[in-house]
């Protein structure tokens, strides 16, 4: 009897798929540990224009164990200078920071994700090119600010970076108001970062401001492994 005749080749492929989405989730100590396994992996491989898909699913779980063991070596806010930028990586970025509150996710998670923004969005116009931006998309990225820190610090740095080459590009004696209107609130939400008189629920809706944090809801894995090249 042929193994064909019982299961298909796109049946055998959505199992393998269904048993590596189920462990990337991270919602046990044995799921963490195969996903740092997998982690592990990649970082020896390398990430590439094959395998990006792979880690951007190990992003959304965004486990500090996981993402330490894939970026063993490397620099997080570079990390995907290594693959050209395009339209699927840059709307899972901003996705991703839709999805979360500010403070769950992981710090380097978040120096990944405002790489990608910040190489998009470097040159505006052909950032929009790419993807073009919202109101909403602005707000997903300076809802990270965090007024308890300066500017220094590394995930102010990089926001206040992206908005301050968003605000700055603005159209032509205003001929596309869309641009115009994303460069003013860009430039908005930068200031009320600066102005210690004003609060950030003054440009950004208070709802999504409300912060949270990442490690009360990490599941740990049962032992952590040294990485080893």
């Amino acid at each position: 009897m042929s193994w064909t005749s019982i299961f298909t080749e796109e049946e055998l492929y959505k199992m393998r798929v269904r048993s590596v989405t189920d462990f990337l989730r991270c919602e046990t100590p044995q799921a963490v540990e195969a996903s740092i396994e997998l982690a592990k992996y990649i970082n020896r491989q390398g990430m590439d224009s094959q395998n990006y898909p792979l880690v951007l699913e190990i992003l959304v779980a965004g486990n500090y164990h996981v993402i330490d063991a894939l970026l063993e070596g490397e620099d997080a806010f570079d990390y995907f200078a290594k693959v050209e930028v395009n339209a699927y990586i840059v709307d899972f970025a901003l996705k991703l920071l839709d999805q979360y509150a500010p403070g769950n996710l992981y710090e380097k998670v978040l120096q990944i994700i405002f790489g990608i923004i910040y190489r998009t969005y470097h040159s505006p116009k052909e950032g929009y090119r790419i993807y073009p931006l919202t109101l909403e998309h602005l707000n997903a990225i300076g809802k990270y600010l965090d007024k308890t820190k300066d500017q220094r610090d590394s995930i102010n740095r990089f926001i206040l970076d992206i908005l301050g080459d968003i605000g700055g590009f603005k159209s032509i004696n205003k001929a596309d108001p869309v641009i115009d209107k994303l460069a003013a609130h860009a430039i908005a939400i930068r200031n009320a970062f600066f102005d210690r008189r004003l609060g950030m629920e003054k440009v950004i809706p208070e709802k999504l401001l409300v912060r949270d944090d990442y490690k009360k809801n990490t599941v740990m894995p049962r032992d952590v492994v040294p990485f080893k090249a």
